[in-house]
């Protein structure tokens, strides 16, 4: 008789159990976050319908319904999928020239350490101005097009991956840069292989999250001087008083940032699965 057949369990059985349990588990925690997500949004909504003029005057607010209706509104017009396409298009290229620009500056600074010491209180001191008062500058020094709203927005974006890409790959291991050396590994080779694997999980984070930055830059060039964009549409209707349009293009805006995370933090889950790095900025 077989030890098998005495009730010795078999490896590839229980490890299957243990591949079903855990997936079992992932879907449950899954099911939790969203139906967590459903429930708060829901009573956000409820509570904005019904408690509309509770705290703020009621000429000065919209429920969820009036608001839903403008957009409504908006979309027959053609008004919505205009001044999206420009607020997208600012925020897309500045987005895209802002995490190209930064990533390059930051393997430049890593290369170079007597740069990165040298360049270091020059970007410290200019991360910590405030970007809204970069806006006027932008605006006089590149008129009222386009440009203004792309540069504010690639400078948002630039910024914080800059400063996340170098702060990730201080955080690696030293010791694992000493092994890879004494491999052999030198230069290039050093930075391919082990300087940007490491950083990876910080570069992907702050890629992720830096898309609402150029999304804030590209809306506040737009409250300063625009003709189209949804932050013209949000600051033309306040100052007619009109709440549901106004709250109708914020809405867009989150809804647009919410949507491009979420597509970026899925490609990060399948390409980073063990990433859990927190971004600074």
């Amino acid at each position: 008789m077989t030890m098998s057949r005495l009730g010795r369990p078999r490896p590839g059985g229980v490890l299957s159990r243990t591949a079903a349990h855990a997936r079992a588990a992932a879907v449950a925690d899954r099911i939790r976050v969203y139906g967590g997500i459903a429930l708060l949004g829901a009573a956000l909504l409820l509570f904005w319908e019904f408690g509309a003029g509770l705290i703020v005057d009621r000429k000065y607010v919209s429920r969820p319904t009036e608001v839903g209706a403008e957009l409504y509104e908006l979309a027959i017009s053609g008004d919505l999928w205009r001044h999206t396409s420009i607020t997208m298009y600012e925020a897309g290229l500045g987005y895209l020239i802002g995490v190209a620009v930064g990533l390059a500056a930051a393997i430049v600074l890593v290369a170079v350490p007597l740069l990165d010491e040298i360049a270091g209180p020059f970007i410290q001191a200019f991360y910590s101005i405030p970007k809204i008062a970069l806006a006027p500058m932008f605006i006089m020094w590149f008129g009222l097009g386009t440009l203004p709203k792309v540069m504010l927005a690639a400078l948002m974006v630039f910024l914080i991956v800059l400063v996340n890409t170098v702060a990730g790959v201080r955080g690696i291991s030293p010791g694992l840069i000493e092994v890879s050396r004494v491999m052999g590994a030198r230069g290039p080779s050093l930075l391919r292989t082990v300087v940007l694997p490491g950083a990876a999980p910080a570069v992907v984070a702050s890629i992720r999250l830096t898309f609402s930055r150029a999304m804030v830059g590209a809306v506040l060039g737009e409250f300063i001087a625009a003709t189209g964009g949804l932050g013209f549409l949000i600051v033309r209707s306040s100052r007619q008083f009109e709440t549901a349009t106004m709250f109708a293009g914020i809405v867009v805006v989150a809804a647009l940032v919410m949507l491009v995370n979420a597509v970026i933090r899925a490609a990060e889950a399948r390409l980073l699965p063990w990433s859990s790095t927190e971004v600074h900025g």
